[in-house]
């Protein structure tokens, strides 16, 4: 089995109390099985502490109550944990261990990666200059539960082998610093409607074959070509751009705040004015949107080794881009002309927390991105 990290990804390390957006509170916090059995059997006056933090949800799940803003229970005043000075790291539930941590799974291969919901994760992304690249440990044959990996009789090792070629191609193209961000995704989005293409064949004619010859053809032209377009900052796109965020699940005061922001701020009128100042200010950095850029790309990418829909994940990362681009521009405007480290780290937490942290708003992005109508390519080479 292989280990698939960022190389940054062992700089992380919880900056606990010093953190100003503890992700101990805002969120409900789920207890898996094994560790709700434990902290049900703990003794003295914190094992009653403890079991009269917990409830059982109306799922069946476990997960710790909250107190006043959204706080766990077992949060202090102080921002520490006190079930971790308690009973020590080990005894924190899988949830608390894992986070800001996540993984993908596919084939033999965990893909594992450093949510940006968490504000230290931002800062350690977003203080780098150097393009990020993967780093790959071999692991042993079994997967972080213990059990066996063993192989699933419906997966094509093939297809993830070219996927996986694929999206190292499609990183590629995003970190070619000759080309300017809007050139790099406009290539990007072109480089996933060609594989779009093979996939569909590959699969329509079971001919393995398809794939290797197409990446044999096209072996070093992964940046040769972009599409000419011509950007237009419409506030017609904006407005179907963002419906959808419109009608997510609200998980956090923050994104409220947000989607009242760009109410009160943007216009048929204002839009393209005050995105095209923030583009062209000194404070906007290409170096800050291909991280971000390259960050979702691992993040969801690989997921189409479920689904064959690549296009759709590559249309995702766009769409994603574009809207913190959108939230960026109006925190430049509430700055006054000026947009630092701090916001682009909170900005992108803010996204995180509302869109990477539901099953439910993930896939209704993912719907979006494959409906035409809202997300086609014409569409977005238009709006990049």
């Amino acid at each position: 089995m292989i280990l698939r990290v960022p190389d940054y990804y062992e700089e992380f390390s919880c900056i606990a109390s010093q953190c100003k957006d503890s992700c101990c509170a805002g969120w409900e916090i789920d207890i898996d099985e094994e560790s709700y059995a434990y902290y049900r059997s703990c003794a003295d006056s914190f094992g009653e502490r403890l079991r009269d933090s917990m409830y059982i949800a109306e799922d069946g799940g476990y997960r710790f109550k909250l107190k006043g803003h959204k706080r766990c229970a077992m949060l202090n005043d102080d921002n520490l944990c006190d079930l971790y000075t308690a009973l020590g790291e080990e005894a924190l539930c899988e949830v608390c261990t894992e986070y800001p941590r996540f993984s993908l799974f596919y084939g033999d291969v965990q893909q594992k990666a450093l949510s940006l919901s968490c504000e230290e994760v931002g800062r350690i992304l977003f203080s780098r200059e150097e393009k990020v690249h993967f780093v790959d440990h071999k692991m042993p044959d079994y997967y972080e539960d213990g059990e066996a990996a063993e192989e699933d009789a419906e997966e094509d090792r093939d297809y993830i082998d070219f996927l996986e070629w694929a999206q190292n191609e499609g990183i590629a193209i995003l970190q070619n610093r000759d080309l300017s961000i809007p050139d790099r995704m406009c290539a990007f989005l072109f480089w996933f409607e060609e594989v779009q293409k093979v996939t569909n064949r590959y699969q329509a004619h079971e001919d393995r074959e398809i794939l290797e010859e197409w990446r044999r053809q096209k072996s070093g032209e992964r940046a040769r070509t972009v599409p000419s377009h011509k950007r237009i900052l419409s506030y017609t796109d904006f407005q179907e751009r963002f419906l959808i965020f419109e009608e997510m699940e609200e998980l956090d005061t923050e994104w409220i705040h947000s989607k009242q922001e760009f109410r009160e701020l943007y216009s048929e009128e204002s839009y393209e004015r005050i995105l095209t100042e923030y583009l062209e200010s000194a404070d906007y950095s290409e170096i800050w949107d291909e991280q971000l850029l390259v960050y979702f790309v691992s993040r969801y990418f690989m997921n189409a080794a479920y689904d064959y829909d690549a296009i759709s994940y590559a249309k995702l990362v766009i769409v994603a881009t574009l809207v913190i681009r959108d939230m960026d521009a109006a925190r430049f405007r509430r700055n006054h002309g000026t947009f630092a480290l701090f916001d682009r780290i909170d900005i992108a937490r803010i996204f995180s927390k509302e869109v990477e942290h539901s099953e439910g708003n993930a896939e209704e992005l993912k719907e979006m991105c494959m409906m035409e109508e809202i997300a086609s390519v014409e569409a977005l080479y238009r709006q990049i």
